[in-house]
């Protein structure tokens, strides 16, 4: 599960936005809250992480940073304008 915002005017191409985090944040465990915003060279996001109340100890995921990784992956291979310095806040 994720929760997403953006913290100025969301992309005029947003539904396909969720169409990349959909396919990135699928079978992960855990809920998250990703919030984009602008950086000096496109897209910006902070990422957050929970752990499910029910627990997901039996679950095969990937990690926070590698779900993060893929998102940015997933999001410049689709064309979206992200800043290449993704990995600061």
């Amino acid at each position: 599960m994720f929760i997403l915002r953006w913290k100025s005017e969301p992309p005029a191409d947003k539904d396909d936005w969720i169409v990349v985090l959909r396919e990135v944040m699928s079978g992960a465990g855990g809920s998250y809250r990703i919030w984009f915003y602008h950086g000096p060279k496109g897209w910006k996001f902070d990422f957050e992480w929970r752990e499910d109340a029910a627990g997901d100890e039996g679950m095969l995921a990937n990690s926070p940073d590698t779900l993060r990784f893929n998102l940015y992956q997933s999001l410049v291979a689709r064309g979206k304008p992200m800043d290449p310095d993704w990995r600061t806040p």
